[in-house]
């Protein structure tokens, strides 16, 4: 019985730090990508091409969402692949650019199309049921000490950073 505690225990342990550094990365990646995508939507021809998605079908637009998947998927592979070739910075480099393209374009097409996905039944309860999760995983672990104190550490990495930033202007 002991043993089955300390495992559970350690076990929430690990999902605990794993799930506040998914949620720290997550806060990063999604404010970099908003702001890429705000600068990249002033393009004509992006603008445009969100234009023209936002005049379409639903179902459209959900198909839409399967063909980043099907280019990632071959990108990490050959990143993959490189690494292991030991061509690690080549891959590594091809794998992060990959997911971070597919993860910009699929982030914008989302923001572009979430009032026509929703109409669709089976998705807006999965997107109500995922974001009932979400929430519920990032009040939690909002709640810990540690939490709490790696944010207020990093407020003050920033101020701090900040500060050095305009002492050399």
């Amino acid at each position: 019985m002991k043993k089955q505690n300390v495992f559970k225990q350690a076990s929430r342990l690990i999902l605990i730090i794993l799930a506040s550094l998914w949620m720290l990365f997550e806060d990063w990646v999604w404010d970099s990508i908003v702001a890429l995508m705000k600068v990249a939507g002033r393009l004509k021809a992006v603008n445009r091409f969100e234009t023209f998605l936002a005049r379409q079908n639903q179902y459209l637009l959900l198909t839409l969402f399967v063909f980043p998947f099907l280019i990632m998927i071959p990108a990490k592979l050959y990143g993959l692949y490189l690494i292991t070739s030991g061509k690690v910075i080549l891959g590594v480099s091809i794998f992060v650019i990959a997911k971070g393209l597919i993860t910009a374009f699929i982030t914008r097409l989302f923001m572009i199309s979430k009032d026509k996905l929703l109409q669709i039944k089976a998705f807006a309860a999965f997107f109500f049921w995922f974001k009932e999760k979400k929430e519920w995983l990032y009040s939690e672990v909002r709640k810990l000490p540690s939490w709490q104190t790696a944010r207020a550490w990093i407020a003050q990495l920033k101020m701090k950073l900040s500060s050095l930033r305009r002492e050399k202007t």
